[in-house]
């Protein structure tokens, strides 16, 4: 997936290139432009890898397409850690950590499970307020930008509450 990513990435900094060569005057309407859709789906594929760059890179002040030296990094590391670990198994406890380890894991899902619900909860009660005040398309790419993070909290606890009953399993 981090190879599906450079073509977005590409497509996001010839966007910037043009934005800036228009002398930022690239305006046709709020909430949606027609050059942040690459942005879009950056985000919805490595959700996780720009939860962590992005703070960073505006702690640094880096904005684009500066940023982009702390997020390509960033989801390569992502992609090749979730495929670690898919690959060897979610966690390895000792006998001996076993049910601290579960317990950790079981907390982790919960409040992941806890952030996926309020984002959803809050998208949509984004969608009921003001979704017809936008077109179907401009509505959608919105809610699409909204729902990554619950997305992917539902997953990553998918994957926390896998984990936590292969540790539990340990003997």
């Amino acid at each position: 997936m981090g190879i599906v990513s450079l073509p977005l990435l590409l497509w996001e900094i010839h966007d910037e290139r043009v934005i800036v060569s228009m002398g930022m005057a690239w305006d046709p309407g709020a909430p949606v432009w027609p050059y942040q859709t690459s942005d879009i789906l950056l985000r919805l594929l490595n959700g996780p890898a720009y939860f962590v760059a992005m703070p960073i890179a505006n702690a640094l002040r880096w904005g684009a397409p500066s940023h982009h030296l702390l997020v390509v990094p960033a989801i390569l590391i992502w992609w090749w850690f979730l495929g670690l670990r898919l690959d060897q198994g979610l966690v390895a406890a000792k006998t001996s950590w076993r049910w601290p380890v579960f317990s950790v894991l079981v907390v982790l899902a919960a409040l992941l499970l806890w952030a996926a619900s309020s984002i959803f909860a809050e998208s949509f009660r984004w969608w009921f307020k003001y979704a017809e005040v936008f077109s179907p398309l401009n509505a959608l790419l919105v809610m699409t930008r909204f729902l990554t993070p619950a997305a992917w909290c539902a997953l990553l606890t998918l994957l926390v509450l896998a984990a936590a009953k292969q540790v539990a399993k340990a003997r």
